[in-house]
């Protein structure tokens, strides 16, 4: 069975909030959620265990960031940190409080993928280390969500079709079949595109819809998505959701 606007509509899997780098408090976040008419909402905040990160909550953190999450109707959920190298911000025993654990790679060879204008000069190169990276990561079976998986820096974004070709595309849809990993479709950044849906579909590979809020306004953004699921007809058991819950 095919899915429906409305029913994708109420689902946000990616919010930030003032646990890490987000602008409002979780509380506020998750008014906000439910007055929008959100059905699935986790709050995802940026967690890192073993390295002090900017804006990334610590160990010490997660007590009440739990503690909190008790408070609503929400999936509670953490955006690790994907390292260069393809590990983890997260232990495996950490992640089994949470119901959805989000990977989200944010940089490479000390290249931020926001607002860095470092030039690239082996932009191949580059590009094939956020490919290893995203599998090994993967391959930690740490993760339940991929997020905004072509996402790269400034200076490479026009260059999108031309360094993430078919193989690249292949190889990252492929891991995700084997590990049980959902692709996100992010509303903040607009992307996968159209070809990767496809490419999920046929592969079995679910996709999960996240706004990657980090403002009130910016919760329930999720219209790339969900215009992509319901223009390519995507089945419901396709539409990732945690718990293994089902549309």
């Amino acid at each position: 069975m095919t899915n429906d606007a409305q029913s994708l509509r109420c689902i946000d899997l990616h919010i930030h909030t003032q646990f890490s780098d987000g602008k409002h408090s979780l509380d506020e976040a998750y008014k906000v959620a439910h007055n929008k008419g959100l059905k699935y909402v986790a709050i995802t905040d940026h967690y890192s265990e073993f390295t002090a990160l900017p804006n990334r909550m610590s160990k010490r953190d997660l007590g009440g960031y739990l503690e909190t999450l008790r408070r609503v109707q929400a999936f509670k959920g953490l955006e690790v940190e994907i390292m260069e190298d393809g590990s983890v911000s997260m232990s495996a025993k950490t992640g089994n409080d949470f119901d959805v654990i989000v990977g989200g790679l944010h940089s490479v060879h000390g290249v931020r993928f926001w607002r860095d204008l470092t030039p690239i000069l082996d932009a191949k190169g580059f590009v094939d280390d956020v490919r290893v990276a995203l599998i090994k990561a993967m391959e930690s079976r740490c993760l339940d969500v991929l997020a905004h998986v072509t996402w790269l820096p400034p200076s490479l974004c026009s260059r999108m079709r031309e360094l993430v070709g078919a193989e690249w595309i292949a190889s990252v849809i492929e891991a995700a079949s084997d590990f049980g990993v959902a692709i996100e479709l992010n509303g903040r950044w607009q992307l996968p595109n159209e070809d990767w849906v496809k490419r999920c579909v046929h592969h079995g590979v679910q996709l999960s819809l996240g706004s990657d809020a980090h403002t009130l306004q910016a919760i329930g953004n999720t219209g790339h998505g969900v215009k992509l699921l319901t223009d390519l007809q995507v089945p419901k058991d396709l539409v990732y959701l945690p718990r293994n819950m089902t549309l």
